[in-house]
């Protein structure tokens, strides 16, 4: 045995980022790249992927108060904003019906503690998400980009790239 212990297929929830920076990197110091291309290829996408994820997650646990604040006062916002922010609720769990109206998701926004929209993308796994919630997630950002969402609002882009990242992850798993 070349000393390398890579388990695969990783699970998303059981990644770990320093694991997967260690196991390409003994793929590397010992040579293995061409015995072991299609592994090393897919380690490294999954964990350019986990790192992207693990930023964003960090920008939405940084988002400011304000920038929350601005969101909740949209009486009625633009669509993209409205599908970026649904889409986010569905894959933590929301019924997709309540979000239809605004206001649900404006008091999803406020609550604190355990319930906290960042507590809940900081715990999320993609374990957690059955391949209906990520169905119903990515029906409602289909023909976004982050772009569009940015420039509606900041904070919906921030739940639109995590909710992206979250459904495309989901078909990883299930292929």
């Amino acid at each position: 045995s070349s000393g390398i212990n890579a388990e695969w297929p990783l699970r998303p929830g059981e990644k770990d980022i320093e694991k997967l920076k260690k196991s390409i990197a003994d793929v590397e110091d010992n040579n293995l790249e061409d015995d072991l291309a299609e592994l090393h290829k897919q380690a490294t996408a999954m964990l350019e992927r986990l790192q992207k994820i693990e930023k964003i997650k960090k920008n939405i646990q940084e988002l400011k108060r304000p920038l929350i604040a601005e969101l909740k006062s949209m009486s009625s916002p633009p669509v993209d904003v409205h599908r970026s922010m649904t889409a986010a609720f569905i894959l933590m769990g929301e019924n997709r019906e309540d979000l239809r109206d605004w206001n649900n998701i404006v008091i999803l926004l406020g609550k604190t503690g355990r319930e906290s929209v960042k507590r809940k993308v900081q715990g999320l796994k993609v374990e957690d998400v059955t391949e209906e919630m990520a169905a119903k997630a990515e029906k409602q950002i289909l023909g976004l980009t982050s772009d569009e969402v940015y420039e509606a609002n900041q904070a919906a882009s921030l739940f639109y790239d995590w909710a992206d990242m979250i459904c495309f992850d989901k078909k990883q798993e299930s292929k």
